[in-house]
């Protein structure tokens, strides 16, 4: 019962959350068909996320801090809905809730049979969850490596649910599921608002735009389900996971993928923030009767918190966004500077929109890292190095691109093509066609046939769009900024701690990411347009040879449509089926047939200790994906040396994991009192922790635990945790 509570006070606070914030999301969307509705409770988050990690430096992290932010948020938001009084229209209004309530519970009723927080990289994800929840200062402390911090990590995914999952109190086995439902419903809203907003207003290609983006697969899952109900080469166990990894030796995830995978990584928990910051540029874009990009100073602060938000997120998301920010104001301002051309007052026109666009992106960039500069003042990443080359051997090949994105390449060319007005124009391209050929085999970098000609089509479609700015003009460019993309991903790759084949698999698992919600948005609008533009030719005036190239042209996109709809549907039922779980909210609800004894002890901890006390559990070199590291996961407790591999990745000195992985052993297992205090006195350890997989792990000797000088037992059960009182 309780658990069904958490739900409806967590619904209903994102709710309130997004009234609050809608005079300031109609300030930042207000060239919007649906005035920045749909992008409301996504700014309330990070607004009351922001305000609260800022005032945490003044008052520490906690509820009292959360109130003080989401009160300055109330007050805010009351001055400018007074001053102006705008508010979406009825239809806008019942449009978006419809959306998100049924987005939200839909996808909280398939959580729900796949709620367990275990396997893959889940424990990762949760103990960075509960270290963001217990801490009550910034940077949270590192759950895997007692004494170090996440000063290392992009954490503001977990605290953009860890700020609501405080102040109302859910517990954090909960939360996690609850996290993964709000993603996925935000991130379904902002998609359904920007289609209505590129389509001026209709509903139905909102909707289109949400469900292509969120819901949609790629060709892989047909590929799968053919072996796994046809010709039954594979177990179903493996379909979903396939279509993730189609380009070999790297990450291939979309939205749905990961949202159906279910780890809560900051990569899908920044969904919805880069949408929200996507949203607002199309905003920018779209503003022709205002000589400045931002109307007022809060806009400009509204938009640059936003953007900035994304790197402490997602470090990955900030460069592809700002990048995009740059190509919008320039847009502007040259748009601005044709129309002034045409007026002949171009006098000075040229002059000021240069400095105006020099200025705006210096004051965006600036503020963006201003707001928030404690956060890079402490964050020392360790696992970049640098850039490297992509070896020719490693590229992706055009058959795994096409099985990624055939159907919205397929809108996009379509829409892209009827942009060239004159046959002399289509000759052109079909000469550059040939060059990129040529160019592709020269290079070895067979993308290029694809992606070169995508990448003309696309900047020849948003050039001839400046002076008008309209919406196809941004979603060319949405469509350019993917080729781009492509294209470097096939060049150079983001030189990390992994090498050899995988040596590209991050640069590869963060951007295509970036291409997918690009090309898909971009194919959205494209159906729309050729829609239309096809319905207002009937067949009966067209020539023979049209009428046939229609049809065709429909049969494909249907095929296609077909062909990547079988992943959802397909996945979504074998997950579950494979899980094979009791439904339940609470995500810890496995371990109680996996290890009862695990179960009880971790939820004792998390209802009595407090703070940040260092928890000692056992360990192994070759711990990363397995069931040891539970109890920190599970509680946010830092423990001596939890998962190892990661915390390799992470930059932390080889020769010391090693250190700490023997020190652990020999506090287990060593009968001296003196030589076991001594290794935890040196990482500061407050508890021991000894469940069934510490004697399987180690050959403890009690005896050394149970002297009352020195140790206190708290918990006694299968399960055994011994206070350490004080030093030797």
């Amino acid at each position: 019962m309780l658990g069904y509570l958490h739900v409806i006070f967590w619904f209903l606070f994102i709710e309130i959350l997004g009234l609050v914030s809608m005079p300031l999301a109609g300030i930042a969307g207000n060239r919007l068909a649906d005035k920045g509705y749909s992008a409301a409770k996504t700014l309330g988050i990070v607004l009351i996320t922001y305000l609260t990690w800022l005032f945490s430096y003044v008052w520490g992290f906690n509820r009292h801090t959360i109130l003080i932010s989401v009160f300055l948020l109330c007050l805010i938001s009351g001055i400018i809905y007074r001053k102006q009084r705008n508010l979406p229209e009825k239809k806008i209004l019942l449009s978006n809730e419809f959306v998100f309530a049924a987005s939200f519970f839909l996808f909280l009723l398939i959580r729900i049979y796949l709620s367990e927080i275990y396997r893959h990289e889940k424990f990762m994800d949760f103990a960075f969850l509960n270290a963001v929840m217990r801490t009550s200062s910034f940077p949270p402390a590192d759950p895997w490596f007692a004494s170090g911090s996440l000063d290392f990590y992009y954490y503001f995914g977990y605290l953009s649910v860890g700020v609501p999952g405080k102040l109302l109190s859910v517990e954090p086995s909960m939360l996690f599921n609850l996290a993964i439902a709000l993603t996925f419903a935000l991130s379904f809203n902002l998609l359904f608002g920007f289609g209505y907003n590129l389509t001026h207003g209709k509903i139905r290609y909102g909707l289109l735009t949400a469900l292509s983006v969120i819901l949609l697969g790629n060709l892989q899952g047909l590929k799968e389900f053919i072996s796994m109900y046809l010709t039954r080469e594979t177990a179903p166990i493996e379909y979903y996971w396939n279509s993730s990894r189609v380009i070999p030796y790297t990450i291939n995830e979309f939205p749905y993928f990961s949202f159906i995978h279910g780890d809560l990584h900051s990569h899908m928990l920044a969904i919805p923030f880069q949408l929200l910051a996507l949203a607002f540029l199309l905003n920018i874009y779209l503003r022709k009767d205002s000589n400045r990009v931002f109307e007022s100073i809060l806009e400009l602060l509204i938009f640059s918190v936003s953007l900035g938000f994304l790197f402490p997120s997602n470090s990955w998301d900030f460069p592809i966004y700002l990048s995009l920010t740059f190509a919008v104001v320039f847009a502007f301002y040259y748009g601005n500077y044709i129309h002034s051309r045409s007026l002949y007052i171009h006098n000075k026109s040229l002059s000021r929109s240069v400095t105006g666009f020099l200025g705006t992106v210096v004051s965006v960039f600036t503020l963006s890292l201003l707001s928030y500069l404690p956060f890079y003042l402490s964050f020392k990443p360790q696992a970049a190095g640098g850039f490297d080359f992509v070896p020719p051997e490693l590229r992706t090949t055009i058959g795994e691109f096409l099985v990624l994105f055939s159907l919205f390449l397929f809108l996009t060319f379509s829409f892209l093509m009827t942009r060239l007005e004159s046959r002399k124009k289509i000759q052109y391209f079909i000469l550059w066609t040939g060059i990129s050929a040529f160019l592709a085999r020269e290079l070895a970098i067979s993308l290029l046939v694809i992606l070169l000609p995508l990448l003309a089509l696309s900047l020849y479609s948003f050039l001839k769009d400046l002076p008008e700015r309209s919406n196809a003009g941004f979603s060319s460019l949405l469509i350019a900024m993917a080729a781009f993309i492509a294209i470097i991903c096939e060049v150079l790759f983001l030189d990390d701690p992994i090498s050899g084949n995988f040596a590209r698999m991050n640069t590869v698992f963060k951007f295509y990411m970036h291409l997918w919600v690009f090309l898909a948005i971009a194919a959205s609008y494209s159906f729309y347009q050729l829609y239309s533009r096809y319905r207002s030719f009937p067949e009966n005036g067209l020539p023979t040879n049209r009428v046939y190239g229609k049809k065709v042209w429909m049969f494909s996109l249907v095929l296609l449509v077909l062909s990547c709809s079988f992943f959802p549907v397909v996945a979504t039922f074998t997950r579950i089926e494979d899980m094979n779980a009791k439904p339940a909210l609470d995500g810890m609800e496995y371990m109680k047939e996996l290890d009862s004894g695990d179960y009880a002890a971790i939820k004792w901890i998390q209802e009595n200790l407090r703070g940040i006390p260092v928890i000692l559990e056992a360990s192994s070199d070759n711990s990363s994906y397995h069931y040891i590291s539970r109890v920190s996961a599970n509680t946010g407790l830092p423990t001596v040396i939890g998962w190892t591999s990661h915390e390799r990745f992470w930059g932390r000195d080889n020769e010391e994991i090693m250190t700490r992985i023997e020190d652990v052993n020999a506090i287990y297992s060593t009968g001296s009192i003196k030589k076991a205090l001594e290794l935890m006195n040196k990482y500061n350890v407050n508890y021991v922790y000894i469940g069934q997989l510490e004697r399987q792990t180690y050959d403890i000797k009690t005896d050394k635990f149970e002297d009352k000088t020195y140790f206190e037992p708290v918990y006694q059960g299968s399960v055994r945790i011994y206070k350490v009182k004080k030093g030797f």
